[in-house]
């Protein structure tokens, strides 16, 4: 079932005939419950605009956009209630840490939301638990944090108000791989413990062959593919007209194929990659 749909979106920039320009042009999808779909595209190619509109920070030139079948613009007093069921984590969002605590800048929004008393504190507590920030952290300032762990307090808060769509922007940009695993973990994990709708801009293909299902392909405004993770990587070609790429991993086996290894157009991951040398392995030993 459809949580989301986008029916010919377009945003236009500028007012004057000299200057205006099409953000996002006609753009159409949809969405299912429980999905986490990836945004990929060139720098300037859309994705920040278009996923600013699913939560009504920004308002279309033209077309609807749809959450649980109601047009988030039939009533524009009521966008605020759209905003508790989208949520939007911005990149970097350790900069927007601002409370006293670190409890007190997770409850932030659930107490904006009515939660009081000992309901606030059990959603700050399972929110904790769910994507791992210590409770011995929570009477701590959230600025005597590391980096990472600022980062991990900063998706808390907005997951602690239990959107039904969390969209991220760049989730683990200037992190470490230890730091992109554990965002990577946090997202995986919410979705699974809460059955939220993930969506996720990254320029990074390997997060995406981990973590989507599905991915989303932007190119100068216009939306180009949206299909499976699978089926996107397998237009290599494609994706790299458009100044975009596939993994590493995916990359090293189309050199493998050139080179005449009867090898599947499939491996997107390490783990993909493990269980079809081993196989390949097996099949020579077994010869």
């Amino acid at each position: 079932m459809a949580i989301l749909e986008v029916q010919n979106l377009t945003y236009t920039y500028g007012s004057d005939a000299i200057f205006i320009k099409d953000a996002v042009s006609d753009v159409s999808f949809s969405i299912d419950e429980g999905e986490i779909v990836g945004i990929i595209g060139h720098t300037g190619s859309g994705k920040s605009t278009l996923v600013q509109h699913l939560n009504g920070l920004l308002k279309p030139t033209n077309g609807k956009i749809f959450i649980e079948d109601n047009n988030i613009w039939d009533n524009p007093k009521e966008i605020r209630k759209i905003r508790s069921k989208v949520g939007l984590v911005f990149q970097y969002p350790e900069y927007q840490l601002f409370e006293e605590t670190v409890f007190s800048d997770i409850a932030f929004g659930p107490k904006n939301m009515g939660l009081q008393g000992e309901e606030l504190e059990k959603r700050v507590i399972e929110t904790c638990e769910i994507i791992g920030v210590k409770q011995e952290y929570l009477q701590k300032s959230p600025f005597d944090l590391s980096g990472g762990e600022k980062r991990r307090v900063a998706i808390a808060g907005v997951m602690a108000m239990r959107p039904k769509i969390i969209v991220f922007d760049e989730p683990t940009a200037g992190l470490d791989p230890k730091g992109r695993q554990d965002i990577m973990e946090i997202i995986y994990n919410y979705r699974k413990a809460t059955n939220a709708t993930v969506i996720i801009i990254s320029h990074s293909m390997e997060d995406m062959a981990i973590l989507a299902d599905k991915l989303l392909v932007m190119n100068m405004g216009s939306l180009v593919m949206f299909d499976t993770t699978e089926n996107v990587f397998k237009n290599g070609d494609k994706l790299r007209e458009m100044g975009l790429n596939v993994p590493i991993v995916t990359r090293i086996f189309d050199v493998l194929k050139q080179k005449g290894l009867n090898v599947p157009d499939d491996v997107f991951t390490v783990e993909r990659a493990v269980e079809v040398l081993k196989k390949l392995k097996d099949g020579e030993r077994n010869a």
